[in-house]
């Protein structure tokens, strides 16, 4: 047997509804859906870094944080250890 392919459009509205109403299995079993769906797409938006760093790999820095409004600021301040 093949399977048939349907494109539907459905207002999201309506799909929150539906999602709404499901049991509490059926929504556990669609948030892993998504969840897998969606670390596929980030995985395919940053592929692998294709950089040759070397044969010492890619050189340790510091732990940056971001901080909104402010931005990224190193971890432990500008002397903190690599």
């Amino acid at each position: 047997m093949t399977k048939t392919t349907v494109k539907l459009q459905i207002p999201f509205e309506s799909l929150l509804d539906a999602i709404a109403n499901l049991p509490l299995e059926e929504k556990h079993q669609l948030w892993q859906l998504l969840n897998d769906e969606i670390n596929q797409s980030e995985e395919n938006l940053f592929p692998e870094d294709s950089y040759d760093w070397g044969s010492q790999g890619q050189p340790k820095g510091k732990p940056l944080e971001y901080i909104p409004g402010d931005g990224l600021k190193v971890v432990g301040g500008k002397n903190a250890p690599t």
